[in-house]
């Protein structure tokens, strides 16, 4: 929410008239922009969603995160906020929603559960860009109890082809008529 400073248009019309309050108001204006600014920087920091490059790093910081060198600001954001938004009960649905969340909506992946017999789960992903590894892995760590054994399956994905496929279903009613 930047401001265009204008401290004369706060004077009352008798005190505009004189050019030495203009003048030390005008060389006032610019320390007023910085103040806007560094106001503004402090309320979009306070945000996981608005935060530049400080605000994230204060974020990890609180979190005990270390980011790669390689890491880009929106990957940072999405850590920070897989980290910090944790819901509980943990139920396939809210590790769903939270796939999404981490590997984003071009991604394309299958959740494989058996809980009545052998207690094991497996995540299959297919992508052709495997950066989300270690977020889909700690994610998993952290919501999927211990005594599931998961398996994430990274599939890759070279072209995108488009296969049709038809099915024609007949319904008929068979009646027997048999003479007395």
């Amino acid at each position: 929410m930047m401001r265009d400073v204008d401290l004369v248009s706060y004077l009352p019309p008798f005190l505009a008239e004189y050019k030495e309050t203009n003048i030390t108001l005008e060389a006032e204006n610019p320390e007023f922009m910085l103040v806007w600014k560094a106001a503004d920087r402090v309320l979009k920091n306070e945000f996981i969603a608005t935060a530049d490059e400080y605000g994230i790093a204060r974020f990890e910081k609180l979190l005990n995160l270390y980011p790669k060198d390689t890491d880009t600001l929106e990957a940072r954001r999405m850590r920070v906020q897989n980290r910090w938004f944790n819901a509980l009960p943990y139920t396939i649905r809210v590790l769903t929603a939270k796939l999404v969340e981490c590997l984003g909506e071009g991604y394309n992946f299958s959740i494989e559960a058996d809980f009545a017999d052998s207690y094991w789960m497996s995540v299959i992903i297919y992508s052709s860009d495997d950066s989300q590894v270690e977020e889909v892995k700690y994610l998993l760590s952290m919501m999927v109890p211990v005594n599931i054994l998961t398996e994430i399956i990274y599939e890759s994905v070279t072209s995108m082809t488009d296969i049709y496929c038809g099915v024609f279903l007949e319904q008929a009613e068979i009646i027997e008529l048999r003479q007395r």
